[in-house]
């Protein structure tokens, strides 16, 4: 391979990589919303990338479940459904309940403050009524404790899923209720580990997942 098809290569893969994050974006945040159809060229247009790039990051996106493609109209950003979340929950509370219940031992004093100092960002979020800026701390929260356990496979596994788990708690984070149980779910946890209780910061850690579940289920019902 030549050194300029080389760095044709390298510089179409980081387009892609581009593409891909910034579409993700979009779609966490909102401003592509579930059930959207979007054309290629416009997305490409939007994005200022060319179209190959944008449908190579599309493939991915399709694979990761944020959207599917569908030939000659583009990309439909993908709706998750209950049983998506049911799913996503379950894998959650079976991964994280493990690692936390592996990592309790590696938690150090300067872990707890770092989970305070999350904590605090999660009550200004709720004293503001923010979803968005509550889920991303409460995703940030649950990232740092998964990390502490240092398996790379879950993490992979999980990380992947925390952009999908993010849509899915503002769903269940619009009932108002549900953002006070939780950040009272993550006190608990964080109490648990100054208490030293291993028992109570494994089960608090996986009732705080199957709970976002439950309270989605509700939403959905009223």
């Amino acid at each position: 391979m030549s050194v300029n098809n080389k760095e044709e290569n390298d510089n179409f893969g980081s387009l892609t990589q581009i593409a891909y994050k910034m579409i993700k974006e979009k779609i966490v945040n909102g401003e592509l919303k579930q059930g959207d159809v979007i054309s290629i060229s416009a997305m490409a247009k939007k994005l200022n990338i060319s179209r190959t790039p944008i449908t190579y990051a599309c493939q991915k996106l399709e694979n990761d479940k944020f959207l599917t493609i569908v030939p000659k109209q583009g990309v439909i950003i993908h709706a998750i459904t209950i049983n998506d979340a049911r799913e996503i929950y379950e894998l959650r509370a079976a991964i994280e309940s493990y690692s936390a219940k592996r990592a309790f031992s590696n938690i150090t004093e300067d872990d707890i403050n770092y989970l305070e100092n999350s904590y605090r960002k999660q009550v200004e979020a709720v004293e503001q009524n923010d979803i968005n800026s509550f889920m991303a701390e409460d995703i940030n929260f649950h990232r740092y404790l998964l990390n502490k356990y240092g398996n790379s496979q879950f993490f992979s596994i999980i990380n992947n899923l925390y952009d999908r788990a993010f849509l899915i708690g503002v769903e269940s984070c619009k009932n108002s209720l549900r953002l006070k149980e939780s950040l009272n779910e993550h006190r608990k946890i964080i109490d648990c580990l100054l208490k030293k209780d291993k028992d109570g910061f494994v089960e608090n850690v996986e009732i705080n997942i199957l709970n976002g579940y439950t309270s989605l289920i509700a939403t959905y019902m009223l």
